[in-house]
């Protein structure tokens, strides 16, 4: 009794930490801000997993008698395969933590910060998309600097390729063949926008 009294506890602090991460990334993205919050900013996985834990969490805390075939052992069961059903969407993630990456370069040199540009897919269920950005700094201060973004369903606009032109300089080429060069600040924010 006291060891799912304490599993349903430590449930229901997983779903307050999920909605906690979902509402930090939510209102602290912002360009230049740091990229594990970015990261964070995916309520469609978030949500599910904290309805589940604290759906899961509720039933085994509850006080009420439940044999083996009552109806909180069944809620209970009902909540655990959901949860199991949300787990392989995040060991999957845990195995390929990048799958939607089109280009992440690293720039030249090495002096200085570390700096990345990165091309990849961003919200595939609701508002599928690309979205250019330059990381700059180390884990897990990490910056991140949106350059543009883009929908798919937007047939003009597109990346051909990206890369550095300098430590300082992003090229990227869009799907007319015509280059763009966006100059860097120290800091990482690009000076120019994408002009498409």
């Amino acid at each position: 009794m006291k060891i799912r009294r304490g599993a349903g506890l430590g449930l229901i602090a997983l779903a307050g930490m999920c909605a906690v991460a979902a509402i930090a990334g939510r209102l602290y993205e912002r360009p230049g801000g740091l990229a594990v919050v970015a990261e964070l900013n995916s309520p469609w996985l978030l949500v599910p997993l904290a309805a589940a834990a604290l759906a899961t969490g509720a039933a085994l805390r509850s006080r009420g008698p439940g044999g083996p075939g009552g109806p909180k052992a069944l809620a209970g069961l009902a909540g655990a395969g959901l949860l199991a059903a949300l787990v392989i969407p995040l060991g999957l993630l845990a195995a390929d933590p990048f799958p939607a990456r089109q280009y992440d370069v690293t720039a030249p040199g090495g002096a200085g910060a570390p700096r990345r540009l990165v091309v990849e897919r961003v919200s595939p269920l609701a508002d599928p998309g690309w979205q250019i950005y330059v990381d700059q700094g180390p884990f897990p201060a990490t910056r991140r600097w949106p350059v543009a973004r883009y929908d798919d369903a937007d047939w003009s606009k597109g990346i051909l390729q990206a890369g550095w032109l300098t430590p300082d300089t992003i090229r990227l080429i869009d799907l007319d063949h015509r280059s763009h060069d966006i100059p860097l600040a120290a800091s990482g924010r690009p000076l120019a926008a994408l002009i498409w």
